[in-house]
């Protein structure tokens, strides 16, 4: 299936920044299961200093912003063909699978998790059960509430809100994985929805690596199985290591930032 992809995203300032500098993670990663048939990013307001691929696999793109500049647009688009593997990827990686064990600030169990978990702990099924038992157990504790948590809020107090936003439930979701003694890690990327062509913001999901299948997508927000819809931008240990844009600024805040998505088929 081949996804057609356009991102837009506009900072105003609430003067001139003296100097900015933003991290792009805005490319799809290329596996076996998606390909780049043309991909570009465009900038207004700021100038592309170098590109890179991360230790986990990420295009990286860094920019600076131009002198004097009241506003950066960064416009990322192009064609990507996404190959059915029933949302499972094999990958090399730098990253040694155990690390994916190892808990991090943003996906840390607290009590609550660790109690949750538990009931899982004499499971008898396959790797692959238990995986999506746990997925579907989240996904009827969960509630889908946007506004309810921050980009700061960690696992452990989204579990005890009982509801948060895709990251939220990816972190959660990882949390536990890590915590059955899974390699879990974070994915950032793109949705298509059936029902619009039009977004204002970016998804995020979480692989799992189970013995010789490979990594598996899970999405406890919507429908647990990762498909054809889903256009992978980065992953990580965490959203820290998968965040589509990250920066900063001097002497100068942002007074607004607007962002558009669509994705056609």
């Amino acid at each position: 299936m081949k996804m057609s992809l356009q991102n837009i995203v506009e900072f105003q300032f609430t003067a001139n920044p003296t100097y900015g500098i933003q991290r792009l993670r805005m490319t799809p990663k290329e596996s076996e299961r998606q390909k780049i048939l043309s991909w570009e990013i465009i900038l207004k307001g700021a100038k592309k200093e170098i590109e890179y691929v991360d230790h986990h696999g990420n295009v990286c793109v860094l920019l600076t912003f131009k002198k004097d500049t009241k506003s950066v647009s960064v416009l990322a688009q192009g064609e990507v063909e996404i190959n059915k593997t029933n949302g499972v990827t094999n990958e090399d990686s730098l990253i040694p699978k155990w690390l994916y064990k190892r808990h991090t600030e943003l996906a840390k169990p607290g009590v609550a998790i660790k109690k949750f978990c538990h009931d899982f702990t004499g499971f008898t099924g396959s790797d692959l059960d238990l995986v999506y038992k746990v997925a579907n157990k989240l996904q009827q504790t969960l509630k889908y509430e946007i506004g309810s948590t921050k980009v700061e809020t960690v696992a452990e107090e989204a579990f005890l809100l009982k509801k948060g936003v895709c990251q939220d439930f990816a972190h959660i979701y990882i949390s536990c994985m890590r915590l059955l003694n899974f390699p879990a890690r974070y994915v950032s990327g793109y949705l298509k929805l059936n029902d619009r062509k039009e977004q204002e913001a970016t998804h995020a999901w979480c692989e799992v690596y189970i013995n010789n299948l490979g990594w598996v997508g899970i999405d406890v927000s919507n429908n647990i199985i990762v498909d054809e819809n889903y256009v992978v931008l980065a992953t990580g240990f965490d959203y820290k290591d998968a965040k589509p844009i990250h920066g900063l600024q001097f002497e100068s805040e942002n007074s607004g930032i607007k962002t558009a998505i669509s994705i056609q088929q």
